[in-house]
């Protein structure tokens, strides 16, 4: 058998063409999207419940994976920012297709006779509230495929983990880290400051427009900050805010929990509420996410693409 001789500039330029392309040189091949998510699964040691949310929602999970982008939210935008910057491996926390149970659309049904006096035109299937040819999800499904991209999403899986990595990825693009009352509670201890400066604070820290909303006294003293982002349920604000000065929050449901805080105002107790918008308060913990993944899946790299605050800012 004749014996192939490759020398050792020739090996570093194979590396190295390897390496651009951002494929792991072994000797099984680069991991597929599946393989990426079993070590996910493995590492976080969770097991999956029927009604989990998480799973992939679009792409085929046999595709090499080239990169991997963290998420809170697989919007259009983050889709081709993650492309565009080598992923081909999206975990996002919240849905893609509009729904909390979205995926891949179901097979149509069979052809059925159409009634006396119908028409012969099939009525549009639905898919998480949107009819299968709504120009939205047809776009997004399309940029996915042309773009070779797989979208899995993790929120279920990620909670599961024993710290608050959303709460704990909040803090930390606030600098508020150190001041954690307690290892496993959301209460913070900041710097003392009135409510309008800590809004202008959260404002800055967080690079908001439009999406920040707060209610009470904007010259109450802050001290004791309550941190929760993603959905704050009334029963949660009911049996808290008695512990803070001011609870920061991802979203609420306006006719509970915001006229429930602007009551408290009104009573006169300085305590006051700031929603920053949901996928806002959940960026930071994806950011986690991507800083995580680094230590589970070295083969390939691992970045985290931000949202942002969607949302205008009134002039």
């Amino acid at each position: 058998m004749k014996k192939t001789d490759v020398s050792r500039r020739h090996f570093s330029l194979l590396a190295g063409t390897l390496a651009a392309a951002r494929i792991p040189l072994t000797a099984a091949g680069p991991l597929t999207a599946q393989e990426v998510v079993a070590r996910i699964q493995t590492n976080l040691g969770a097991e999956s419940s029927a009604n989990s949310t998480d799973g992939f929602k679009a792409g085929d999970p046999s595709t090499p994976v080239k990169g991997i982008a963290t998420t809170a939210m697989a919007t259009i935008d983050v889709l081709k920012r993650a492309s565009a910057g080598g992923a081909n491996l999206v975990i996002t926390y919240e849905p893609t297709f509009f729904g909390r149970q979205d995926g891949p659309t179901p097979p149509p049904p069979p052809p059925s006779s159409p009634p006396p006096g119908g028409s012969n035109r099939p009525s549009p299937r639905m898919f998480i509230g949107l009819a299968a040819d709504d120009p939205v999800y047809t776009a997004k499904k399309e940029l996915i495929e042309k773009s070779g991209l797989v979208v899995y999403r993790m929120r279920d899986g990620w909670q599961s983990r024993k710290d608050n990595e959303m709460t704990t990825g909040l803090a930390e693009s606030l600098g508020w880290t150190k001041y954690r009352v307690k290892p496993d509670d959301v209460l913070y201890d900041i710097p003392k400051a009135t409510a309008e400066e800590t809004v202008a604070y959260i404002r800055k820290k967080l690079n908001l427009r439009g999406g920040l909303r707060a209610v009470g006294d904007r010259k109450a003293t802050v001290r004791r900050v309550l941190l929760y982002p993603g959905t704050m349920t009334p029963t949660t604000m009911w049996q808290r805010y008695e512990e803070t000065d001011l609870i920061v929050a991802g979203e609420v449901r306006e006719w509970e929990n915001t006229h429930y805080a602007a009551d408290i105002f009104t009573v006169g107790e300085k305590r006051g509420l700031i929603t920053i918008g949901r996928v806002v308060s959940e960026d930071p913990g994806m950011r986690a996410c991507a800083a995580w993944l680094k230590t589970v899946v070295k083969e390939v790299p691992t970045q985290w693409v931000t949202v942002g605050d969607l949302y205008w800012r009134a002039a």
